[in-house]
């Protein structure tokens, strides 16, 4: 850092794709160093916002050249606080990322209207951040980045049933019964205080339409998803979707089983199947995020062969109630 530097903080809305690309690609090299994901082909949303100067957020400037920057979203009554991201600058890394995520976390909690912020910060190392989080009042939980290595015998073919259940790949029918299974399986879930979609099926079908529709996650891999149903009911029990977030890995982007049907092995059963359809695509890794909580998730994780790669902190604000 040199002294005396400060950047200058400027409004997202005043630049087009093509002035933040050279930024994005820096970004982009360290989202594949540190988490093997394509960031550019998961961005393609973002520079079309930026292109429509409809992107709110702030840019970090220094000598009149773009050093950093955030983006935010509204969501009815909840901000999210997107990327955090600074190149190396004289000011200092470090030192631009917190003044840009300041101004995004006073943005969003002075707009009208806003009684949730939430952010994933996940380029960031867990606690990097926290003593922003933590003195603006968000709530932080550390989560895991996991990676396994993939491979011609990764996983397991699919089976035709488990535990009373059917396993079939998924369809597009099941968004709707897709997002109930959702609100089931993460009710009382620390997951669900960190993404408050999970907990209307309003809230789930578009964490589910964002998943399946659009390339924020990497791009959706139909043939690599699946869904388990009572084999009497039909009643949709659990599922596992996947996409491919670079030209070697590929992601799980849910896995979740219903209440009542959890100890019968689906979601191991479910994660194989998955694994074994992205080692067919010719994929050699694969990756997941869970919150550090989720004791019984890792340890299903673990078990299949994923080790820790990075952590993270997920961190949450909610208006004071007066």
């Amino acid at each position: 850092m040199t002294a005396g530097v400060t950047p200058e903080i400027r409004d997202l809305r005043l630049y087009t794709a093509a002035q933040l690309r050279p930024l994005l690609e820096v970004e982009n090299r360290l989202w594949q160093k540190r988490l093997h994901w394509e960031y550019l082909s998961s961005a393609r949303l973002l520079l079309e916002y930026l292109d429509a100067h409809a992107l709110p957020g702030f840019v970090a400037e220094e000598h009149g050249k773009i050093v950093g920057y955030v983006f935010c979203v509204y969501e009815a009554n909840k901000g999210v606080i997107g990327n955090v991201f600074a190149a190396p600058s004289e000011c200092g890394r470090q030192e631009a990322q917190r003044m840009l995520l300041e101004q995004a976390i006073t943005l969003l909690t002075h707009s009208p209207g806003v009684d949730r912020v939430e952010t994933q910060l996940l380029l960031h190392d867990a606690g990097e951040m926290a003593d922003v989080l933590l003195a603006t009042g968000f709530d932080r939980a550390e989560r895991l980045y996991l990676q396994r290595e993939l491979d011609a015998e990764s996983g397991a073919e699919m089976i035709e049933k488990v535990g009373g259940c059917v396993l079939r790949p998924w369809r597009e029918p099941d968004m709707a019964p897709a997002s109930q299974l959702i609100v089931s399986a993460y009710r009382g879930h620390p997951d669900s205080a960190i993404n408050d979609q999970y907990q209307t099926a309003q809230g789930a079908q578009r964490f589910l339409h964002n998943i399946v529709r659009y390339p924020g996650c990497g791009m959706f891999v139909p043939t690599a998803s699946f869904v388990a149903q009572d084999a009497l009911t039909g009643a949709m029990a659990g599922m596992v979707l996947s996409s491919q977030i670079s030209e070697a890995c590929g992601h799980i982007t849910q896995i979740c089983v219903a209440p009542e049907y959890r100890r019968r092995g689906l979601a191991e059963r479910l994660l194989q199947g998955a694994t074994r359809k992205l080692a067919m695509r010719g994929l050699s890794e694969l990756t997941l995020t869970v919150t550090a909580s989720n004791e019984s998730a890792i340890r299903l994780y673990l078990r299949e062969g994923f080790a820790e790669r990075w952590r993270f902190d997920a961190a949450v604000w909610t208006r004071p109630v007066n």
